[in-house]
């Protein structure tokens, strides 16, 4: 079973063009952290806010099992697993590391003649870089606080850790306390 250690690490913006046959080339700093033995195929999804996801197998593996943990009978769970893994699909790389972008998810997510590779840490998203730019104008104001939340949290998990890892779900983040 893979934890959430990772080994490989997915950052940086990275604009690349599409060719005719739908076809982009995976930035190279992702490619060198591909996992060893999982540079040949890539899970592709539709994301949230209007991009593409991209798993590696191990983060897939891990992104699946939180799915299983979902009510298999609760509605929303079932809605979303039904829209998620639907429109989900497996990818093989080419030889030059080039991935075939499905039609429809293209379609989806606005991506034409360019596609930007964000990355997400354990996986990276593919946008529309107009759109990206447009996210990114939208959203920086918002970064200060939600850089301070990020730190506020960590407090949190570092006290529960000081107590003995007592859950803390409902304990207010350094951001928001009374």
């Amino acid at each position: 079973m893979v934890d959430d250690n990772y080994d490989f690490l997915f950052i940086g913006d990275h604009t690349h063009a599409v060719d005719t046959k739908n076809r982009v080339a995976i930035p190279s700093n992702f490619r060198r952290n591909f996992p060893s033995g999982t540079e040949d195929h890539i899970v592709l999804l539709r994301g949230a806010t209007g991009c593409i996801e991209a798993h590696v197998r191990p983060e897939w593996r891990l992104f699946v099992q939180r799915l299983r943990n979902l009510g298999r009978y609760n509605k929303e769970d079932l809605i979303l697993r039904r829209l998620l893994l639907s429109g989900s699909t497996e990818i093989e790389l080419d030889g030059q590391m080039r991935v075939l972008l499905p039609k429809k998810l293209m379609e989806l997510s606005g991506i034409g003649a360019e596609a930007r590779f964000i990355g997400q840490g354990s996986f990276f998203e593919i946008w529309n870089p107009q759109q990206f730019d447009e996210f990114v104008a939208q959203n920086s104001p918002l970064y200060d606080e939600l850089i301070q939340r990020l730190d506020g949290r960590r407090a949190v998990e570092e006290k529960a850790a000081e107590r003995g890892g007592q859950d803390q779900r409902g304990v207010p983040s350094a951001g928001n306390v009374p």
